[in-house]
């Protein structure tokens, strides 16, 4: 779509009026020079993460009688974690963060979640992927390659109108991939990314990423990716968001040329620059093993996480970047131990009445690039198959693919659901054979949706969209279709019903305040 046509059909003038119109409009809750907010919270303990406009020398979090002083995050005082333990569970609390005896912003409220083993009888979680992406990026061809920040905003004020208890963005917080770029060879493609990313300026990898020109350049581009399509929009919805290969600047690619994964030092110190700055690590579990690959010395944990509320659910969610290993018949996505404590959780079916998976690369289905769990690749004749092998793909990728699928099918009585992103699709479906394992009880495979793509579809890439893997059996429900959207999980003791919700800028903007789901369906335990 040329963007005169998404000009007509959207009725969209440039994101930051809008940013500064309706949307702060809507938005009564005074944030003073706060710029954005994301809170994470289980039974006891409650953290943040907070930038502000200006530096700050000493902001306090006051929680009831309590006054916690903040841990600074960057060089220059604009971003601060605060950490909030000993807390009741499900207690909601006020809270206000404060400078000097004066208040920083307005108090607003959060809940912690159940304890771990309490009776829960309801949970609604909001689940989406690919929310990342530059603002107004209008090529010079008037081709929108992601949608304005205020238009994902505007999608996300109606996801978080269903009051979810927990909101979850899969993988991709932010788009501006090195390596890939600087290999391409067309002239038009260069000015694109300067007309595109140009505004961020670049990184020298021979210096660290905090303490030089590398900081300025990084809150540049992630304030606005992230900072600002948030704000404080989800202060009082906890929110978790992992990562994938564009949160660690690059696209996964293997050829002859490059490896951009496993991650090279400095994208790997730029992926966890990025969330030590705008988003919560996971908070310790006591299920979750210390040791495990990305976990600190407090506790928390950058790459592998669970989300307990009470007896009723347990979420699994799990990066499958960061760790990868090419090596053959041994590779893995997720790191071996981590793999061992994922097959564990799943096993313990007296831990909780359901159980979800979330990676940050999606099962049951591909897009023929190379990262994928699967081996197919795009042939001369523009299907998907496994004559000419994908160059560089591991074997090892699928056999630990068999062995998470194989732990969700075995439970006895759980519904074995997974959730997941980064394909830019959102649809549904069964999986009911991987190679030569038959599922008894079958997968339950969702794309959650993308919330920012633009043009950068599989199909507009690739030349193909996303598909079943030859080797798999799929039931799908709903074929995978490229629209923008997010979904709806709502969890009782007995079933799990989802909601998923599509936009496209054909429709308008006004659309999405009244978005409905396109798809329903309702999945029961099996005892």
């Amino acid at each position: 779509m040329d963007r005169r046509k998404f000009l007509h059909y959207s009725g969209m003038v440039s994101a930051s009026a809008l940013m500064s119109g309706r949307m702060e409009a809507a938005e009564n809750w005074g944030g003073g020079d706060i710029s954005h907010l994301i809170p994470l919270v289980n039974h006891d303990t409650i953290l943040l993460k907070v930038s502000f406009a200006n530096a700050r020398r000493n902001p306090l979090l006051r929680i009831g009688s309590r006054e916690i002083p903040g841990r600074p995050g960057d060089t220059l005082g604009r971003f601060w974690s605060f950490t909030a333990d000993s807390l009741e569970s499900s207690q909601e609390y006020e809270l206000q963060l404060r400078e000097g005896g004066a208040a920083l912003a307005e108090s607003w409220p959060l809940r912690t979640t159940p304890a771990p083993d309490a009776p829960a009888e309801s949970f609604r979680l909001l689940v989406y992927t690919c929310a990342g992406g530059p603002d107004d990026a209008v090529g010079q061809n008037g081709v929108w390659r992601y949608l304005p920040v205020s238009t994902r905003r505007r999608m996300f004020q109606r996801a978080l109108s269903f009051s979810p208890d927990l909101a979850v963005g899969i993988g991709d917080q932010v788009y501006w991939d090195q390596t890939v770029a600087r290999r391409w060879n067309s002239e038009a493609a260069r000015r694109t990314r300067e007309f595109i990313w140009g505004k961020y300026g670049s990184f020298d990898e021979d210096l660290p990423v905090f303490g030089s020109p590398n900081e300025t350049t990084l809150t540049g581009c992630l304030d606005e990716q992230l900072g600002a399509l948030y704000a404080t929009d989800f202060r009082s919805v906890p929110l978790i968001l992992t990562q994938d290969d564009h949160d660690y600047f690059e696209n996964d690619e293997g050829t002859d040329e490059v490896f951009t994964f496993p991650p090279r030092n400095f994208t790997a110190r730029l992926g966890r620059a990025q969330q030590s700055l705008y988003f919560p690590e996971y908070l310790p579990e006591a299920n979750r093993p210390a040791h495990l690959a990305g976990s600190r010395n407090d506790g928390l944990s950058e790459s592998y996480g669970s989300y307990r509320w009470g007896n009723l659910l347990e979420l699994l969610l799990y990066d499958c970047r960061r760790f990868i290993s090419v090596a053959g018949p041994t590779s893995v996505f997720v790191e071996q131990q981590a793999e061992r404590w994922l097959a564990r959780r799943t096993a313990d079916e007296a831990a909780a009445r359901h159980l979800i998976h979330i990676p940050s690369t999606p099962m049951g289905w591909t897009a023929g690039k190379w990262g994928e769990w699967y081996p197919d690749f795009l042939q001369p004749d523009g299907t998907l198959g496994l004559e000419n092998p994908k160059p560089y793909w591991q074997s090892g990728w699928f056999s630990q693919h068999q062995r998470i699928l194989s732990s969700l099918s075995n439970q006895d009585e759980r519904i074995a659901l997974m959730i997941s992103g980064d394909l830019h699709a959102i649809g549904s479906g069964l999986i009911h054979r991987s190679g030569g394992v038959v599922f008894e009880n079958p997968i339950q495979s969702v794309l959650a949706g993308p919330v920012s793509t633009g043009t950068g579809w599989p199909s507009g890439s690739r030349g193909i969209e996303p598909k079943a893997p030859v080797d798999l059996e799929v039931e799908e429900r709903v074929k995978p279709l490229e629209q923008n959207g997010f979904t709806i999980v709502d969890v009782d003791p007995d079933s799990i019903e989802v909601r998923q919700f599509t936009w496209l800028p054909e429709m308008g903007l006004d659309a999405i305040d009244g978005l409905q789901p396109f798809s329903n369906f309702s999945l029961s335990r099996r005892g």
